[in-house]
């Protein structure tokens, strides 16, 4: 596919037939597993089910302090007409007991305590008066009141948790409470990221005239990790197809996924299309989409692995990674094909709109929002309208608006949606 005049293939096509596509082609495709402890499985992906290994809890155990008992011997019980048991020892947390009861009979019991036998419910100690081994009940319980069973809460071989789920600090608990040290979780996607441009320095240079500080592979870096993946950032690569090829081929080696920030345009220095093209294995998916800003972002595959190009002014840049790579990275991490398809994992906010807003027909269009909280309560929405350029509009906007291609205008009181970064 190499030498093929990249301005011939430009075809703005609408944004969700463009991410089908890409997701069609990518498939059930995921990163392989590794084995970690359940302590450090904060935010990772299941890659087995959970099955319960023992019941939980594994004994019959008291929720509260008081007094275990038989319900049938106190069944009679009230304030004015007690009823008094002997009691037969203590039942204590931790300790291992073989006492046993009749219906004449109780043991002191604190909370998760092992019930004696024949107990099959407590009375609060509230509801009790100990008097030397004696003790008066002045409320009737009924059959399991304040106990757990063993087995209640989850049974031996009971599936708990599906695989693929994000793990959170309370599945962690669970999965410890059943007895596992380590489980089998979904590797963090590896992305290379790629800086493009011969007006760019790092960091740790002092610009020039019409050189820019390059801040794209940062902002990429930080969204990949919110995402629970791993970056790669390249060393910067100035405008050049064999440096560009190299760098690509290079970091097919060490990476899921590979991302070049520049370049994907149709300008003379933009080598993007062409260095991918030239590189065995390689398959455009598509090459411009009908989306403001971003319409440049370049969609491909070499060698079956996701080869992303992101447009390289900051706002373009951010829209693409979160329209296009950031359901990639989901896919690949393991989580089901709904939850990127439903787009549920973005934060959305209702908010009223300060000012017009205009978009061409057939384009769909993000617009960058500043969020204000009214004294009445509700939240108005104020419209930057400055370039792609612009990473200051990045910095100070809380979310986008989203302008369906059929929609050409929002009018200043419409309420909108906001897409939360």
């Amino acid at each position: 596919m190499s030498g093929m005049n990249n301005k011939t293939t430009i075809k703005y096509e609408p944004v969700e037939t463009v991410l089908k596509r890409y997701m069609d082609e990518l498939g059930d495709t995921t990163v392989d597993f590794e084995e970690i402890n359940v302590e450090e499985s904060l935010s990772r992906i299941l890659y087995d089910d959970i099955v319960a290994q023992f019941d939980l809890p594994t004994f019959n155990r008291s929720l509260v302090d008081g007094y275990a008992v038989n319900s049938r011997g106190i069944a009679l019980a009230d304030t004015d007409s007690p009823v008094i048991l002997e009691v037969m020892g203590e039942s204590q947390a931790g300790i291992p007991t073989q006492l046993a009861i009749t219906k004449n009979q109780a043991v002191k019991i604190s909370t998760g305590s092992l019930l004696p036998e024949n107990a099959d419910s407590v009375v609060l100690a509230e509801c009790a008066q100990l008097e030397d081994n004696k003790v008066k009940i002045f409320k009737s319980v009924l059959m399991g009141e304040n106990i757990v069973q063993k087995g209640e809460d989850i049974n031996a071989g009971q599936m708990f948790i599906r695989k693929k789920r994000k793990i959170r600090p309370q599945d962690i608990g669970g999965i410890i409470g059943l007895g596992y040290k380590k489980i089998r979780v979904y590797k963090k996607p590896v992305i290379s990221v790629i800086p493009t441009g011969s007006e760019l320095v790092s960091i740790d240079e002092t610009p020039e005239p019409g050189q820019l500080i390059e801040t794209n592979s940062h902002v990429l870096k930080g969204l990949i990790k919110q995402l629970g993946g791993t970056s790669i950032i390249k060393p910067i690569i100035k405008d050049s197809l064999d440096l560009l090829k190299k760098s690509i081929i290079d970091s097919l080696k060490d990476s899921d996924v590979v991302i070049i920030s520049g370049g994907s345009a149709f300008g003379t220095k933009d080598y993007t299309l062409n260095a991918i093209q030239s590189i065995p294995n390689s398959k455009i998916i598509a090459h411009g989409t009908a989306m403001r800003p971003a319409k440049h972002t370049l969609l491909a595959f070499i060698d079956g692995k996701p080869v992303i190009g992101l447009p390289g002014h900051p706002v373009s840049s951010g829209t693409s990674f979160h329209t296009f790579v950031k359901p990639i990275l989901i896919q690949l991490a393991g989580n089901p094909r709904s939850f990127w398809q439903e787009r549920k994992d973005n934060v959305k906010l209702d908010a009223i709109l300060a000012k017009d807003v205009e978009s061409p027909k057939g384009v769909e269009d993000y617009i960058r929002v500043r969020l204000v909280l009214l004294d009445n309560g509700k939240i108005t929405a104020y419209p930057y309208a400055g370039k792609s350029s612009f990473l200051s509009t990045l910095v100070k906007a809380h979310g986008t608006i989203k302008l369906t291609p059929d929609c050409t205008k929002l009018y200043a009181g419409d309420r909108v949606q906001v897409t939360l970064f």
